[in-house]
């Protein structure tokens, strides 16, 4: 059997159209329940979450930097090499 005629098999049974839409639907729908936002972080944020990183971690660290884009502080950096930046989904359910 040739390309062609599987082509025209497929299209003539009715199965490839609904099956090329359910595909695009599950892509759409994957990408906007993964894509996230960055979200600007306050200081004390940054000073309880490096804290808790300390304490869980039993990191030695004496300082942490932060992370900022475009004029927003979006999360920080240990001296110890751990990164939190703060996150959100594009779509929210609750």
């Amino acid at each position: 059997m040739e390309l062609t005629q599987i082509i025209e098999i497929l299209f003539g049974s009715g199965v490839l159209i609904p099956a090329i839409w359910l595909s695009l639907g599950f892509v759409i729908a994957w990408l906007l329940l993964s894509a996230t936002l960055s979200v600007p972080m306050t200081q004390e944020e940054i000073d309880t979450l490096w804290t808790f990183h300390k304490q869980k971690t039993k990191c030695k660290s004496k300082t942490c930097k932060q992370i900022i884009k475009k004029s927003n502080i979006i999360g920080f950096e240990c001296e110890c090499g751990f990164n939190h930046i703060q996150k959100k989904p594009l779509i929210n359910f609750g």
